[in-house]
C-alpha cells in the first residue's frame, strides 16, 4: 500500500527539486541516451553519472594530469610555427579521443582567423565571429554541444557537402596571459573508449564530450597560448632578419656600376628575397608598343602584355600599389591561368617602378610583380604592410636607373642588355628574335593575370 507524502514533505519536495534543478538534470540524462542510444541504457546512464560527479571535483585525475603535462611538453618544445600548429592538432587528437580537431589562429594583420584542421593541408581564413569557433573567440567562453545538429548555431553545409557527419563538438578559446584571446582549439566526434580508429565510420558512433574533456582541453588550451606565442616571435625574429640581409645586399649590389641586364636581373633576385616571394617579375613599360615586357623574370622567360591588361597593367596605368592577399577572391585575376601551367596563384603584389623626368614630373617607367609570400618554414603568408613599404623604397632606389636606360641617356654602344630589352634591333636576326619573344607563353598568361 502506497502512502501519498503530506503536504509539508511534498513542499519540501519541490522546493529540492527547484533548488538542484533535477528536472533539468532528467533531461539531460534522457537526451544522452538518446543520442548515444547504448544496448544497456541502465548500465550507461550508471557510468554518465559517475563521471559527471568525478568531473565535478572540479580536479583532474593523476592519469589525466600526467597526460596532460606530457602532451603540454611536447607542445610547448616546438617553436617553429608550423610544427607547432602540426603537433597541437596530433596531439589534441589523442589526448581526447576524438575524430578530428581545428586550430584558429588570430592573424593580428588581418584580423581574421586562419583555420587548420587534421584533415586539411592549406589554412582557411575566417571571419571573427563566423561560426561556433568564431563567436567563442569574441566571448572567450567555451562550448560542449552534445549534438550538433540540435543546436542552431551549427552551420550544416559542411556535411551536405563532404558526407561527413560531425555529431559532438567542444569549442576552447586560446587566452594568453594578458587576457587576449589569440585563437581557439576545436574537437568534433567524440569517440567511445576502446573504438577502433581505422575501421570507425567517421562520425556515426560519436558520443558527446564530457565535463572533463571540456576541462582537459582548457588546461592544455593555456599551454597552446604560451606555444603559439612563442613560434610567432620566433617567426618575427627570423623574418626581420631575412629581411635585413635582402635589403643590405640590395644596397651593395646597387652601388656598383651594374649594366642595365644586370641591375634589372639584381632587382628580380633582391626583390623576392627581401620580401620572401615565391615569383618576382620586372616589367619596364615600352610606350612605343603601349606594351609592358618582363625584362627579368626570375624563370627567365621574356613575357610581353599590353600596358593597361592584368594587374601589372593596372598598377602601371594608376601608378598605384596592388596588394591581393588572395588571388582566387579577386574578380581581376583569372584562374584559368593556373589551370592551364598548374600553378597556384594565392598572393600577389605588384609595385610601380617611378622616376622623374626633365620637368621633375613623375612618371611610371615599369613594375614589380611578386606571387606567392612564402615563410622560412613553407608556410604561404600573404604580402603585408612592411613589404609594401620596403617594395616602394625598392623601386624609388631602381626608378632613376631604369629611367635613364630607357631613354637613352646612357651613350652605349649597341650591347646584349639593349638587345635584350628590346631598344634596339639592328639585325634582322634581332627581328627574328623580337618576333620569337613576342609569342605567349603559359607564363605571360600568368603575367596578364
Amino acid at each position: 500500500m502506497a502512502f501519498a507524502p503530506c503536504d509539508g514533505l511534498r513542499q519540501a519536495l519541490e522546493l529540492l527539486i527547484r533548488k538542484y534543478d533535477v528536472d533539468e538534470v532528467v533531461q539531460e540524462m534522457l537526451k544522452q541516451v538518446f543520442i548515444a542510444k547504448p544496448d544497456n541504457p541502465r548500465r550507461f546512464l550508471l557510468q554518465y553519472l559517475e563521471k559527471d560527479i568525478e568531473s565535478d571535483g572540479g580536479d583532474l585525475s593523476d592519469a589525466d594530469l600526467q597526460k596532460l603535462f606530457l602532451v603540454s611538453r611536447r607542445i610547448t618544445g616546438k617553436i617553429i610555427p608550423q610544427e607547432t600548429i602540426n603537433i597541437t592538432i596530433s596531439e589534441t587528437l589523442e589526448l581526447l579521443s576524438c575524430d578530428a580537431v581545428s586550430l584558429y589562429v588570430l592573424d593580428r594583420k588581418m584580423q581574421m582567423l586562419r583555420l587548420y584542421e587534421s584533415n586539411s593541408e592549406a589554412p582557411v581564413m575566417v571571419k571573427l565571429g563566423q561560426g561556433i569557433a568564431g563567436t567563442v573567440f569574441l566571448t572567450q567562453e567555451p562550448v560542449n554541444i552534445p549534438n550538433c545538429y540540435q543546436d542552431s548555431r551549427f552551420d550544416q553545409s559542411f556535411d551536405q557537402e563532404t558526407g561527413y557527419h560531425t555529431r559532438s563538438m567542444i569549442v576552447v578559446p586560446i587566452v594568453d596571459f594578458e587576457g587576449q584571446c589569440t585563437g581557439v582549439i576545436q574537437a568534433i566526434n567524440k569517440m567511445p573508449s576502446g573504438f577502433d580508429a581505422e575501421i570507425r565510420p567517421r562520425g556515426k558512433l560519436a558520443v558527446p564530450f564530457s565535463r572533463q574533456d571540456e576541462r582537459m582541453l582548457l588546461h592544455l588550451a593555456e599551454h597552446i597560448a604560451i606555444a603559439l606565442q612563442n613560434a610567432e616571435v620566433y617567426r618575427e625574429a627570423i623574418n626581420c632578419s631575412d629581411r635585413a640581409t635582402g635589403w643590405l645586399n640590395t644596397i651593395q649590389s646597387m652601388s656598383q656600376d651594374l649594366g642595365p641586364q644586370s641591375l634589372l636581373l639584381m632587382v628580380t633576385m633582391h626583390a623576392s628575397k627581401v620580401c620572401s616571394a615565391q615569383r618576382c617579375s620586372v616589367f619596364l613599360l615600352d610606350e612605343a608598343a603601349q606594351q609592358l615586357w618582363s625584362v627579368s623574370t626570375d624563370t627567365g622567360a621574356e613575357i610581353r602584355i599590353p600596358k593597361d591588361k592584368g594587374i601589372a597593367g593596372e598598377c602601371c596605368c594608376q601608378g598605384k600599389v596592388i596588394n591581393i592577399p588572395d588571388a582566387y577572391a579577386d574578380p581581376r585575376f583569372n584562374k584559368q591561368v593556373d589551370i592551364q601551367t598548374g600553378y597556384r596563384t594565392r598572393s600577389i603584389l605588384a609595385v610601380p617602378i617611378i622616376a622623374s623626368g626633365e620637368s621633375h614630373t613623375s612618371h611610371v617607367v615599369g613594375v614589380i610583380q611578386m606571387i606567392n609570400k612564402v615563410a622560412y618554414d613553407g608556410q604561404l603568408e600573404y604580402f603585408d604592410d612592411e613589404d609594401v613599404e620596403i617594395m616602394e623604397l625598392f623601386a624609388s632606389f631602381v626608378g632613376p636607373k631604369t629611367s635613364s636606360m630607357l631613354s637613352g641617356t646612357e651613350k652605349k654602344e649597341v650591347s646584349e642588355g639593349r638587345l635584350a630589352l628590346g631598344l634596339e634591333i639592328p639585325t634582322s636576326s634581332g627581328s627574328q628574335r623580337a618576333r620569337k619573344g613576342s609569342k605567349k607563353s603559359g607564363l605571360e598568361a600568368l603575367a596578364e593575370s
